[in-house]
């Protein structure tokens, strides 16, 4: 009776045997879903639970030297606080309904993509950093924000995940074993193949740094001697190029890409304190370890 039980458990011959395994799979497949379904569920009360027009931002993990990893996470915070919205950060759950990190909750929907994100926080909640601007410098910052967000950024990300292999990179962060796995084996390769893809990773090293070194000589020479990109208050496209800015400054130690700002345009390099200091005060006590000062 015993062997008989075992053998409809688990038949014999191979069809019965493929049977009971695509059975078996799909039992595991459907508890794992159910699984998810529940974890989301509460995930999504303990959101809901942070009060009306409070943003929730999903975001990565804090850093050593500067409070996110993400140039883009790093503008929308800094967008949220110079426009004095009030905000939470979830950590646990950093990509979105897009795949991509940050994104955020704001009275029980989702938005993402960082330009998204700031329209619909520019309408939600009346932001006016932008009304000291003319339109044509409006439209001059729209153009040096997409050479940050949409070229600059390559750059940075190719040297730093596909080029350095993340070596610079992982000093500048405290996780856990399984995440520094993560980057140093799948990092390189999947940045390779979307780098190449986009174009720049078709180029040498050396000149993959001089199209940042041109992006950085760029962006110098349209801040000038201004205090910030918006004049002498920053505007919306600040926090874009901030973003973007502060991983060569602090991200990218004992670099030639740190270089370009500390170094070479030390314009950007007070900028980029002075956006520190104004916009995020409590830099040190982000920081992951906190500083004391």
């Amino acid at each position: 009776m015993a062997s008989a039980g075992l053998s409809m458990l688990w038949p014999q011959d191979w069809a019965g045997r493929f049977c009971s395994a695509a059975i078996f799979v799909g039992i595991c497949f459907a508890a794992r879903r159910v699984h998810r379904s529940i974890k989301m569920k509460n995930k999504r009360k303990q959101w809901d639970a942070v009060g009306k027009d409070v943003v929730l931002l999903h975001q990565f993990w804090r850093g050593k030297y500067c409070p996110n990893l993400s140039p883009f996470a790093l503008k929308v915070e800094s967008f949220i606080r110079l426009a004095n919205i009030e905000y939470k950060v979830d950590f646990d759950t950093p990509f979105g309904p897009k795949k991509k990190c940050p994104w955020m909750t704001l009275n029980g929907e989702d938005i993402a993509d960082s330009e998204f994100m700031l329209e619909r926080l520019k309408n939600q909640f009346g932001v006016t950093l932008d009304e000291h601007l003319e339109e044509s410098k409006k439209c001059n910052l729209e153009a040096a924000r997409v050479l940050a967000d949409e070229h600059l950024f390559w750059c940075v990300i190719t040297y730093r995940y596909w080029h350095d292999r993340c070596k610079t990179f992982l000093t500048t962060q405290t996780f856990p074993k399984i995440t520094v796995f993560f980057f140093n084996w799948f990092m390189p390769r999947a940045i390779k193949k979307k780098a190449t893809m986009q174009g720049i990773g078709v180029h040498s090293q050396d000149e993959v740094f001089n199209i940042c070194k041109k992006d950085v000589a760029t962006l110098s020479g349209i801040l000038g001697e201004d205090a910030y990109f918006g004049g002498e208050k920053p505007c919306s496209a600040d926090c874009a190029i901030f973003g973007q800015l502060a991983q060569l400054c602090w991200n990218a130690p004992g670099t030639r890409y740190e270089a370009l700002i500390v170094d070479a345009y030390p314009n950007l390099k007070h900028y980029c304190y002075r956006m520190k200091e104004l916009v995020f005060p409590d830099w040190n006590q982000l920081l992951n370890p906190p500083k004391n000062n």
